[in-house]
């Protein structure tokens, strides 16, 4: 007798079909058209629903947060680019021309406020969403859907399209990318050509980083073909294609062209051509230094632990990627793990890029949530998984250098090892810094409790109502924790810097001083021609938020102006005393801290300007009378 291997394929359902006539072939075949609320009752509107959802936790109070240091060095660059008529390109940046170009649209049709600057990013995040769903014939419709769904509700998705900075293009760019590659291989069409040949001009355009997701999908190419060797998939088969060489150069001119366009400064900088190469020795060693954004390799993971959980489902069940029989799945779960541990290697991380980093695991997540039915195999491997890494996080004490062990007992280290995990933190406040080996004797143990898993899965017994009683409560509470926490962090935290997603943001504090000039100008225009003294360094991102204002001056080290007083004046904490000597007539005076890691400056307000804001209170300097001329 010769048993029979178990079934371990993950059913994905099945490609959407037309499901019956067109209201075009009703109409030919009844001779009348349809209503419109015939019409209507047949839009199948959860598509809409997701976008909907995004599309409302996005727009929201859009500009509820002060604008970010790098928004305000954006908005700078598109203040210069209507002086000068272009993006001039600059390699040392560490980004592309497109997002400049699509901020000065943007700021010239809706003007100079921060919703304005956000808008573009939020309409980017969306086609995000929109383009998720575009995955439904190469995954399936529920799966698609699903993935959509989480992203939709994601706190970093959401955080990271209510900044106006690049990552979302990133974002967008790689999806199409991606998707155009599976398409070719499964339909074979001229429109995954484009989508590929644009998805890679517009990474260009984004981004350096572009290199390494190009980089990632080729390695996964090749390590799903040996994937494919060893579990068979069942969908691999490559389907004709529909293009010719014609069409292929068509689209590799279009992207040449649209890249030169915009690296030249629409030919008004042709230099700015060499920045294509010359990017990469600059961003190497940023990302090999870290140039004060170093972060150690778990990163990531602590990034996901904390506030994706659906991404963290999805990370884990890729330790049983080969029971994915779908090759879009398995594809995208082998991408997803080579672009993580690319990322995780470059010291410089900023927490931004995680956008473009896991979103290929939500559809991991997705697939094993809609799937008829989770091989039992795949079970036993994530929950294996989930163990041992708990268990290697909590044992991971004997790997400690000998600073941790000096300072934290077991029981305390034990403490310390749950709190930092549940908090996705590295650095614990009674033992130090113990993320770094904590996690990796975490992995090494989700390694082997998956192994352990996989074994134990070929033993075990579990009915179909448990594993699906499983599946749903896992589904239900890692959306609702999602949600949850996007409420959370970009509604009632979103400026507060404890939050890791929190990262360089510039404090309330700032509305001190732009809240009553603002308000002066906006109720008497003559108030845009008031003098302002910014002596400080990096006073981002004031220059561009007061840039309607054209008496404004910044003077940094020891730059001064030659007349200290003026309508207002914010100085570094170290020179105030050198400026108040100098004063000769009345101010409010305030504390402001522009952002994390830099000095308290001291805000100086008028008293003749700003008066009416302190409703009849002193102020708090008065400086020295000006010297009365000397008698004849």
């Amino acid at each position: 007798m010769n048993p029979q291997p178990p079934v371990t394929s993950m059913r994905i359902d099945a490609l959407p079909t037309s499901g019956g006539q067109t209201a075009r072939e009703e109409i030919a075949a009844t001779g009348a058209p349809l209503s419109f609320e015939e019409r209507l009752a047949r839009v199948d509107w959860t598509p809409w629903l997701i976008l909907g959802l995004g599309a409302l936790l996005r727009f929201v109070l859009l500009s509820m947060k002060p604008p970010h240091f790098d928004e305000g060095i954006n908005g700078w660059f598109v203040d210069q680019m209507a002086r000068t008529g272009f993006y001039r390109y600059d390699p040392t940046n560490y980004h592309g021309p497109l997002h400049f170009y699509v901020l000065f649209l943007a700021q010239t049709l809706f003007g100079r406020h921060v919703w304005a600057l956000r808008l573009p990013v939020v309409l980017g995040s969306i086609a995000a969403l929109w383009m998720t769903l575009r995955f439904e014939p190469l995954v399936g419709r529920k799966t698609s859907r699903l993935a959509a769904l989480a992203m939709a509700v994601s706190p970093g998705f959401i955080f990271y399209a209510r900044y106006a900075i690049h990552e979302v293009w990133l974002l967008c760019f790689s999806m199409l990318f991606v998707v155009g590659l599976l398409g070719l291989w499964k339909r074979g069409t001229r429109g995954y050509l484009w989508c590929v040949g644009m998805g890679v001009a517009g990474m260009i355009l984004t981004k350096e980083t572009y290199i390494i997701h190009i980089g990632c999908a080729a390695i996964a190419a090749g390590v799903l073909w040996v994937s494919h060797k060893i579990t068979p998939l069942l969908d691999l088969q490559r389907a004709r294609q529909e293009w010719d060489l014609a069409d292929l150069a068509t689209v590799i001119g279009v992207g040449a062209i649209a890249i030169v366009f915009f690296y030249s400064g629409t030919f008004l900088n042709m230099p700015g051509l060499r920045g294509l190469y010359q990017t990469f020795s600059t961003w190497y060693q940023t990302g090999a230094k870290g140039n004060g954004h170093e972060k150690p390799w778990p990163y990531w993971l602590e990034l996901v632990i904390r506030y994706e959980w659906p991404v963290l489902i999805g990370f884990v069940l890729c330790l049983a990627c080969q029971f994915f029989r779908n090759f879009a799945i398995r594809y995208l779960a082998i991408y997803g793990i080579g672009i993580f541990a690319a990322y995780s290697i470059v010291n410089y991380k900023t927490p931004w890029c995680i956008i473009s980093i896991v979103w290929p695991f939500l559809f991991v997540f997705a697939a094993a949530v809609t799937s008829l039915s989770v091989p039992r195999k795949a079970f036993f491997i994530m929950a294996g998984a989930i163990a041992g890494f708990v268990l290697g996080a909590l044992l991971s004490y004997p790997i400690q250098s000998s600073a941790v062990k000096d300072v934290c007992g077991w029981s305390t280290y034990l403490v310390g090892a749950v709190r930092v995990t549940l908090a996705g933190a590295c650095t614990s406040p009674t033992c130090g810094e113990i993320g770094e080996r904590l996690y990796t004797a975490a992995i090494v143990g989700a390694l082997l409790g998956g192994a352990a898993g996989f074994y134990l899965g070929s033993l075990a017994a579990v009915t179909d109502e448990l594993m699906k009683s499983v599946r749903r409560a896992a589904t239900g509470l890692a959306l609702l924790f999602s949600l949850s926490m996007a409420i959370w962090l970009n509604y009632f935290r979103c400026s507060t810097d404890t939050e890791p997603y929190v990262y360089v943001q510039t404090y309330n504090d700032i509305y001190r001083l732009t809240r009553p000039v603002l308000a002066l100008a906006y109720h008497n225009p003559s108030y845009y021609g008031m003098t302002g003294h910014m002596i400080r360094t990096s006073a981002y991102p004031f220059p561009w938020i007061l840039g309607d204002f054209p008496n404004i001056g910044y003077y940094e080290h020891n730059d001064v102006p030659g007349k200290l007083d003026a309508d207002f004046l914010l100085v570094q904490r170290d020179r105030v005393a050198d400026v108040e000597k100098k004063l000769h007539e009345s101010y409010f005076t305030e504390p402001l801290t522009i952002r994390p890691y830099q000095d308290t400056s001291k805000l100086f307000l008028n008293a003749k300007t700003f008066g009416r804001f302190f409703h009849g209170d002193q102020p708090t300097f008065v400086g020295k009378p000006d010297a009365a001329p000397a008698a004849r």
